[in-house]
């Protein structure tokens, strides 16, 4: 069925339901819902939860992208005036809103962020019944196609980012787990490629399980990581972020070959674009900068290291307690750093503290025998590394202690 046939369609349910004597506001809800989810690819939300500024009625996604939204919509009853309706205080908030349309069920005003630009109306009450403009329908028919068709909503928080980019990770490893159980199917051999490069390079007891996990938040993380470095914020796909692998890297450039090569597993390669999408319509370097409080950024935080505690909380909160993956203030970290630093000097005579190289005689039993060897005296050990705070501010720490000799 046209589009102009599905307008006409929800003009003659609006009408039956007036005619009634009996219809309030909510009544007409479900022919809209209708007309809108007839476009192509469009799932219509009646009364969705609360978003960032306000309730409206309803939600437009993207069917076969959920993290997508498409717009929003503000419904009055059949008779109230939208002229009214667009001083309150409830349209000004959603002026925060970058696609929406405020409609009575007969005119249709649309708006992108608080700026009305275009009105469409198919209908009057005249007489105490609805009078219909067939002329009309094939315009609001292409102007709910174009509304539906502006650039998706981009997201507005770090913490929304991080959710979607858990939720997508947690697709792709529970997916992959599922493919690898099944140990004869052609489509695995990609995977298992894969699979045997971790193990060669990586991780050499590895198994499937695990291998899904670290297969999937290295390919979502990765392409964050090449996002937040995208030059060309007006697009990304897969192929752009693999160009954005530093050659310094030969195993991610090896695992960002794969996944855009022919051979990648079409069975993921559509989760993998609805992220791409996500990231292609956000500013995910700002985003995460807010997030993280850097709008005056310094080399104290890095914060593709710290985004990730909360990646990994979205992901899997219990591997980020397994991980230790959780946050220490860098001058936290730097005071603990310069206090171990001050008891090696003074309590151990270690006249060069962290930045001490010296070496000093060990027994130790290899198989039955004993052997001496030498070691270091002072090691660092970081038992819970997480996102290896310590370890960096430590290493930076006795760099500076040779900068000032």
């Amino acid at each position: 069925m046209k589009q102009v046939e599905l307008v006409q369609a929800y003009a003659k349910e609006v009408e039956i339901q007036f005619m009634t004597g009996h219809a309030k506001e909510h009544a007409y809800r479900p022919a809209l819902e209708r007309l809108m989810s007839s476009f192509e690819d469009v799932a219509a939300v009646n009364d969705p939860k609360r978003s960032a500024h306000g309730n409206p009625d309803f939600i437009f996604l993207k069917r076969s992208h959920q993290s997508i939204i498409l717009g929003y919509a503000e419904a009055k009853d059949i008779d109230i005036s939208l002229d009214k309706t667009e001083k309150t205080n409830q349209m000004s908030r959603y002026a925060g809103y970058q696609n929406l349309y405020l409609s009575n069920y007969l005119e249709f005003r649309f708006f992108q962020n608080g700026v009305k630009y275009q009105t469409v109306s198919i209908g009057k009450i005249i007489n105490g019944r609805p009078v219909f403009d067939s002329d009309a329908y094939g315009q609001l028919a292409d102007e709910l196609a174009q509304f539906l068709s502006l650039p998706p909503e981009s997201i507005k928080s770090g913490k929304r980012l991080a959710e979607i980019m858990g939720a997508k990770a947690r697709r792709i490893r529970d997916n992959v787990a599922i493919y690898l159980k099944h140990e004869e199917n052609e489509q695995n051999l990609e995977l298992e490629k894969i699979y045997g490069l971790m193990k060669e390079l990586l991780v050499h007891d590895l198994s499937p399980d695990k291998f899904a996990d670290m297969y999937s938040q290295t390919l979502v993380y990765g392409l964050f990581v090449a996002r937040y470095n995208d030059s060309t914020p007006e697009s990304f796909t897969r192929a752009e972020a693999r160009d954005l692998v530093p050659a310094s890297n030969p195993f991610l450039r090896e695992f960002f070959d794969h996944i855009v090569g022919p051979r990648f597993d079409k069975r993921l390669t559509y989760i993998v674009d609805e992220l791409c999408e996500v990231f292609s319509v956000s500013d995910v370097h700002l985003l995460v900068q807010r997030h993280l409080k850097l709008f005056h950024f310094d080399d104290e935080k890095d914060p593709i290291i710290h985004f990730y505690e909360d990646f990994l909380k979205e992901y899997d909160p219990a591997e980020r307690k397994k991980m230790g993956a959780y946050y220490t203030p860098i001058p936290v970290v730097k005071f603990i750093v310069r206090q171990v630093d001050e008891v090696l000097k003074r309590e151990f005579g270690l006249s060069k503290g962290l930045a001490d190289s010296s070496k000093q005689p060990y027994i130790v039993q290899l198989q039955g025998t004993k052997h001496k060897i030498e070691m270091h005296r002072v090691q660092i050990l970081d038992p819970a590394v997480g996102t290896a705070t310590f370890l960096n501010e430590t290493i930076k720490y006795i760099q500076q202690s040779f900068v000032r000799q």
